[in-house]
C-alpha cells in the first residue's frame, strides 16, 4: 500500500485461520491501522492479495464486497458510534448491513424492532450498560462509549473481529471488560485481531505479529518475543519517552479520530 511516494505497507504476509486470536503491534505509523483499511477494502493495494474466506478481497463485486463487509466487525478507539442517537440504536447498527435501506431508517428514526431490541439490551447488559440503553451517546463517558461499540459487535456476531486499538483512551477497568468480551466473540467462532501500542495486552494473546515501517518483522508467541526484538520493533517511537508526553501523544491521535468520524472520513458508511 502506498500514499503518493510513501510506502505504507511492504511485502507483508500472514495466514491467521478461521477463530485465531492476534495481536499486531508496532510503533506509531509502523503500518497497523493501514493493515486494517486494507482488510476492508478501504485502501487501495499496489500490489498483492487479500484472502478472506477463501474470496480475493479486492476481486468482489460491490455486492459481493458489501456481503463480506457483512462479516466484518470493526472498533476503533475513537468508537465510530453516531453521538446524537441513544446507546440502544449505536448497538441495534450491528445489523444494518442486512437491514435493508427502510428498516435501517425506522430503527434510526424510532428504535429497533422487538426482536432486534431484545438482543441490543442483552448486549448491553453484557458490557454492563443495561441502564444506559435509552441514554444520549454524547453524554456517556468515554468508556462507556467504547463498551457500547462493543456491544454493537454483540448484536453484529461477525466472523471476523478487527480492532484497532480499542484500549488507548480508556481506564484499565474497562479496558479489562471490553477484552473479555472480545474473548468471549473470539471464544464463539470469530476471527479476532486486534492492533495495540501496549505490549502487556498483547503478550496475554497466543499469537503476535509486529510491524515496522510498513514490514512485518515479527510473527510468532509472546515468548519469543524478547527486549532486543522489542527495542529493534519500537525504536524512535514516542512510547520510548516519558508518560506525559505518551498521554499526549494519544490524547492527539485520539482527537484527530474524532475529528475523522466528524467528518464523515471514519469508513462506518462500509458497515
Amino acid at each position: 500500500v502506498r500514499y503518493g511516494g510513501v510506502t505504507a505497507l511492504e511485502d507483508v504476509s500472514l495466514t491467521v485461520e478461521p477463530g485465531e486470536s492476534l495481536a499486531i503491534i508496532g510503533a506509531s505509523g509502523a503500518g497497523k491501522s493501514t493493515l486494517f483499511r486494507a482488510l476492508t477494502r478501504g485502501a487501495a493495494l499496489a500490489g498483492g492479495r487479500i484472502y478472506i474466506g477463501g474470496e480475493d478481497l479486492y476481486t468482489l463485486s460491490s455486492h459481493e464486497l458489501k456481503q463480506t463487509r457483512r462479516r466484518i466487525g470493526t472498533i476503533y478507539q475513537a468508537y465510530n458510534l453516531i453521538p446524537q442517537l441513544s446507546a440502544g440504536v449505536n448497538a441495534s447498527l450491528g445489523e444494518v448491513g442486512g437491514m435493508g435501506t427502510l428498516r435501517t431508517i425506522r430503527t434510526f428514526l424510532a428504535g429497533p424492532v422487538p426482536g432486534l431490541s431484545k438482543k441490543v439490551r442483552a448486549a448491553l447488559e453484557e458490557v454492563g450498560l443495561a441502564d444506559k440503553a435509552d441514554a444520549r451517546t454524547a453524554d456517556l463517558s468515554g468508556g462507556q462509549q467504547q463498551r457500547v461499540a462493543v456491544a454493537r459487535l454483540l448484536v453484529q456476531r461477525p466472523d471476523l473481529i478487527l480492532a484497532d486499538e480499542p484500549f488507548a483512551a480508556v481506564d484499565p477497568v474497562t479496558t479489562e471488560r471490553v477484552l473479555e468480551t472480545l474473548r468471549v466473540l473470539n471464544g464463539g467462532g470469530a476471527t479476532l485481531l486486534v492492533n495495540l501500542h501496549d505490549v502487556q495486552i498483547a503478550r496475554r494473546f497466543p499469537r503476535i505479529a509486529a510491524l515496522r515501517e510498513g514490514r512485518l518483522v515479527f510473527d510468532g508467541s509472546p515468548d519469543l518475543l524478547d527486549e532486543k526484538r522489542l527495542a529493534e520493533i519500537y525504536a524512535g517511537d514516542p512510547g520510548s519517552r516519558s508518560a506525559e508526553d505518551l498521554e499526549d501523544w494519544r490524547l492527539r491521535r485520539l482527537r484527530e479520530e474524532q475529528a475523522r468520524v466528524l467528518e464523515g472520513q471514519d469508513g462506518i458508511s462500509a458497515h
